[in-house]
């Protein structure tokens, strides 16, 4: 008798939950396929990669399987669609420029190197979405070929020249506003101090990562995961200017992005504030508050690394330097310029003391007992982005100090990416 009413009730039950099933099925969120503008243009293989891995979720042209259909796995499906069309959609290729488009494929690749894209609850069950280490091959050999080096005619450099010198003068006298989320611009960055810097050969820029008083004291600490509180990094990027010997100089100021740690405050975008300010006229990036989603989103693989991906140059213990006197001392000072030698593989960062920062920041020749200190690294891929170079081993220190006041700026090229408030 109890064996009957209990199978009665388990049968109940079992009809209730298909009822349910049934009811869900009708409660379905809109998820079409709308008019494809301009596709992206690539080579087969190319091609063939995206599409199997990418299109489901990042184009209009979501093919689904029959176990994504039934809810509720079809409303997490179609927010992930919804999600990823609006980061990136291929279907839309055109609506980008050039910069954007190869911009946006070598994101792509770093979020497929440290297993981001595509999701692994996507993977599981579309196996063939997954990308081999064949396919990174092919996709870094492709995105290699978009950015070729290219050398800089006297024209562009005459119109870099100009362009900075609006940037230094009438630019940095007006009131910057803040970005959409509220972030405001720090016009301090300038007298922090230089972290890193990095060859970004993927977009033809050359950056220097600059941190504030915390950040320096988070790193010769240890503590950088995570970062404290307060912490906040400037990267300041240049277009790459490459002359037929090799050497790389900073052209036109492109931007300044900035990130400040709050992790209560900036709780909803990974403890974070973020922001971006373009051009000589240091105008703030994004229509609204949304663009922070860029943000995050390039920034997820490092999810591990409190979402950094600057590794603090190492000071000592390269290339028989050690701890020596003058590289230490440089990290006390301010940063003149940097520069890069593709010929030889190194980067390098020009240092000044109080009086040869203040100098140069003017255009004026140094004076009595200016010091400048050249600092210069071997470059290596940078681990956390295909695309950029940063340093590696230390090779050299080499100090100048000024002794007479009619001594003339012509040890080193330095004025184009001098770094005034």
């Amino acid at each position: 008798m109890a064996k009957s009413f209990f199978g009665k009730k388990i049968v109940r039950v079992v009809l209730v939950l298909m009822v349910c099933f049934v009811l869900l099925q009708f409660i379905r969120p809109s998820l079409d396929n709308p008019p494809v503008t301009g596709d992206l243009q690539a080579p087969p293989e190319v091609k063939s990669i995206l599409q199997r891995a990418c299109y489901d979720c990042h184009s209009n042209e979501t093919k689904l399987a029959w176990f994504d259909k039934p809810a509720p796995a079809y409303w997490l499906v179609a927010a992930h669609i919804k999600e990823g069309r609006a980061l990136l959609n291929f279907s839309h290729w055109d609506s980008l420029n050039a910069d954007q488009r190869k911009g946006k494929l070598f994101e792509s690749l770093n979020q497929m190197v440290f297993n981001e894209m595509p999701l692994s609850q996507y993977t599981t069950f579309h196996t063939d979405a997954r990308i081999s280490g064949e396919d990174v091959k092919v996709l870094r050999k492709y995105l290699a070929s978009l950015a070729p080096p290219k050398l800089a005619d006297s024209a562009v450099i005459r119109s870099a020249d100009d362009q900075y010198a609006r940037w230094t003068t009438a630019a940095r006298a007006q009131e910057v506003k803040p970005e959409p989320n509220g972030l405001a611009y720090m016009a301090d960055y300038s007298d922090w101090k230089a972290i890193s810097s990095t060859d970004r050969w993927d977009n033809g820029t050359m950056r220097v990562i600059m941190g504030n008083p915390v950040a320096v004291k988070a790193i010769r600490e240890g503590h950088m995961n995570p970062w404290p509180d307060g912490t906040a990094f400037a990267k300041v990027a240049w277009k790459a200017l490459l002359k037929p010997s090799g050497e790389v100089t900073p052209g036109e100021f492109l931007q300044v992005e900035i990130m400040l740690k709050d992790k209560d405050k900036y709780a909803a975008t990974g403890g974070w504030g973020w922001g971006r300010w373009k051009g000589d006229q240091l105008k703030p990036y994004g229509k609204d508050a949304s663009f922070v989603t860029e943000c995050t989103g390039c920034h997820r693989p490092m999810h591990d690394h409190d979402l950094v991906f600057t590794s603090p140059v190492n000071w000592r213990g390269h290339a028989g330097v050690g701890a020596d006197t003058a590289a230490l001392q440089a990290l006390d000072w301010k940063v003149i310029t940097s520069r890069i030698d593709k010929s030889q593989g190194t980067m390098s960062v020009l240092y000044g003391n109080d009086l040869a920062v203040a100098a140069a920041r003017k255009g004026k020749d140094y004076p009595l007992n200016s010091v400048l200190t050249l600092v210069t690294w071997k470059q290596k891929e940078d681990d956390h982005w295909y695309g950029a170079n940063v340093p590696d081993s230390l090779i050299s220190v080499e100090k100048f100090t000024f002794g007479t006041d009619t001594a003339r700026r012509d040890w080193i090229t330095q004025k184009a990416s001098v770094m005034p408030k």
